[in-house]
């Protein structure tokens, strides 16, 4: 009698709810915590799945040292995103068993990030709700099937392995349309108070007002009602590393990054300094701390950019309270004022007693930036075996791991937010998110297009170009995180519609004309979002003015509604002649006025050379306004912020 030998099982998993993880965030520790929590998960669930005698094929662990590695800080090296999926091959006859230790592992690592919060707080918050949020949040379903029962089965020349996991996938998404419905709202039959970040849960606290001493120096604001999940995002710091490798607010702000063009310009321009250490000065001597500007910088010489935005003073106080104790002065409210009345002087709109420099504002604009790649679902569908699947993750997580290192280089800072298999998150200075996004689409096609060559190939199909979708948001910094992140989704469907583009939204918070623009990576024979650094250096070298830009709009607007009713407009290169006649001439009518005549058509020229308007001239010519009018906004919101009103006064 022969032995019995178990079947090999390919088994799917799926973590949820993604969009409760990552949406409610009123803070970017909440934000990132969010991204890093689901990542976290789907890691415990894949080891599980190893330990258990799996054969993991997505996603790819890194192995300890690399681990640990990336675990040195979340501000300048996130741990790099998992996907919410979990897929891999096992031997066992009981593949439900193996999902419940899944299961327990994923819900039990939630339960040590939960428990570690708790510690901090359990003093004051409601226990009996706290479990129940808890105890309610995960969703992880499974679904598998037997490789061996596919081997005799063929259809449309797909292999076993190709059919099962089509097979799989269709059972775990049937499995998802029976989610485990739980009516269980105790809060809503007595009136509790709801949740700040989250409105379908009620807050945990008991008495917010008796222990906002010991909640402010959580990082909670005396306002913020806040359910289980969300005082465990807010805790994240803690919860991720009790041990004090991460410090709280080691995690970068969207205040701080709208901040670093200005910090840069700050460091190379002695007369601003002075100006600022003046500030920094009274700003010391309100607060009563002794070492003026320096006690206010932190060991780099850098000084918190919440003291340069009316705004966020308020913040930079009710955080430093507890450190100098500012109650024995003044209240809190009162300081501010006084401070703001100083970053007035400072920037020119209120009257000083003393001769000051005055300088500009900083912006309080950043950018947001998803990405996601293109048609993976038909690349997925190509893979015919285990090994190849293996090695496509593989060059996934590899392409995580360089978005976070592109992210940082060439003094970029921008903070990666989540980085799993092919999706891309994460904020940055303006002025250097389209570097940033060609960059991204360039490690992504590096990564990728090998394997989708050797799947076309063993297919014997013609291989397709590899490309990446970005969406950028151009947002202030006081709008909601949640809906930043849905405008720059926005933007990420936009450049969707044509696949391997770039599609940037600047939200200018005051009102006024919403720029859209969108711009393919690559086209037969240009990159336009390359060429967006030649605008960029002639913006600097004041070679056109914004009223060049605008005017090649109406150009273009001119001549479309001429040709719909002009057959004599029709020949392609009589109409690009045409149009490089209209465009030289606007070049010289629009010369900024220390431009000569002769050196604005000198750079009409070299616009010749950089912008061909062949094919489709009327195409090409829209899609160059587009481009400098989106230069001559980024360079608006991402240097320095006209304000409009005359006061800084909240």
């Amino acid at each position: 009698m022969s032995e019995h030998k178990p079947q090999q099982t390919l088994i799917l998993f799926s973590i949820g709810p993604v969009q409760e993880f990552i949406a409610q965030a009123r803070r970017t520790r909440d934000l990132w915590f969010g991204s890093h929590l689901l990542s976290e998960l789907a890691k415990a669930g894949a080891e599980a799945l190893r330990e258990a005698g799996g054969d993991l094929i997505y996603p790819v662990l890194s192995d300890s040292r690399h681990a640990a590695e990336n675990a040195q800080g979340a501000a300048d090296s996130p741990i790099l995103g998992a996907p919410n999926k979990i897929l891999g091959i096992i031997e066992t006859d009981n593949p439900r068993d193996t999902a419940w230790k899944v299961r327990r592992a994923i819900t039990g690592k939630w339960r040590e990030f939960a428990d570690r919060a708790l510690l901090e707080v359990e003093e004051f918050v409601n226990l009996g709700t706290w479990d129940r949020q808890i105890g309610d949040l995960i969703e992880c379903y499974a679904a598998w099937t037997k490789l061996g029962s596919w081997q005799d089965k063929s259809y449309n020349h797909q292999t076993a392995y190709s059919r099962a996991l089509a097979h799989v996938e269709e059972l775990l998404a049937a499995r998802k349309t029976l989610r485990d419905f739980i009516y269980n709202d105790p809060g809503r039959l007595f009136g509790e108070e709801k949740s700040s970040l989250d409105g379908g849960r009620e807050s945990v606290w008991l008495d917010r007002v008796k222990h906002k001493e010991r909640l402010t120096r959580l990082g909670v604001k005396t306002g913020e009602a806040l359910d289980a999940v969300s005082v465990v995002k807010r805790l994240s710091l803690k919860a991720q590393n009790p041990a004090g490798a991460l410090k709280q607010g080691a995690f970068r702000s969207v205040c701080e990054t709208a901040f670093f063009p200005y910090e840069d310009r700050l460091k190379h321009d002695e007369a601003m300094q002075k100006s600022v250490n003046r500030y920094l000065n009274k700003t010391a001597e309100i607060l009563g701390i002794s070492g003026g500007a320096s006690a206010l910088m932190d060991r780099e010489g850098g000084c918190d950019a919440r003291l340069f935005y009316a705004r966020r003073i308020e913040d930079y106080l009710e955080e430093h309270d507890k450190v100098w104790d500012f109650s024995k002065i003044e209240s809190i409210s009162k300081l501010q004022t006084k401070i703001v009345c100083e970053l007035e002087k400072l920037y020119g709109l209120r009257k000083s007693e003393e001769p000051i420099d005055t300088v500009a504002q900083p912006s309080p604009y950043y950018a947001f930036l998803v990405a996601d790649g293109d048609r993976m679902g038909r690349l997925l569908r190509k893979i015919d075996n285990a090994d190849m699947h293996r090695k496509f993750s593989e060059a996934l997580s590899e392409f995580s791991k360089q978005a976070a290192g592109i992210l940082k280089q060439n003094g970029r800072r921008g903070t990666l937010v989540y980085g799993g298999g092919d999706d891309v998150m994460a904020y940055l200075p303006v002025h250097q998110c389209i570097s940033a996004a060609r960059e991204l689409y360039e490690a992504f096609g590096e990564k990728m297009q090998g394997i989708a060559d050797r799947l076309a190939a063993a297919s014997g199909e013609s291989a397709e170009k590899v490309t990446l979708s970005v969406g950028i948001a151009i947002v202030h910094m006081l709008e909601p995180l949640e809906e930043v992140r849905q405008l720059a989704q926005a933007a990420e469907r936009q450049a969707k519609e044509t696949r391997g583009a770039l599609a940037v939204h600047v939200h200018k918070r005051g009102g006024g004309d919403l720029l859209r623009v969108a711009l393919p990576f690559m086209t037969e024979t240009n990159s336009p979002v390359k060429r967006m650094q030649y605008i960029h250096d002639w913006l600097k070298a004041e070679d056109f003015s914004a009223g060049f830009a605008y005017e090649l709009r109406d150009l273009y607007r001119t001549y479309r509604n001429l040709q719909a009713s002009s057959s004599w407009l029709q020949s392609e290169k009589e109409l690009e002649d045409l149009l490089w006649s209209e465009i030289k001439r606007l070049a010289r009518k629009k010369k900024p006025e220390h431009k000569s005549a002769k050196e604005a058509e000198g750079w009409a020229n070299k616009l010749h050379e950089q912008f061909p308007l062949t094919p489709q001239p009327l195409e090409q010519l829209q899609r160059m306004a587009e481009q400098f009018i989106l230069a001559i906004q980024l360079e608006e919101v991402g240097t320095v912020y006209e304000e409009a009103s005359a006061s800084l006064t909240p």
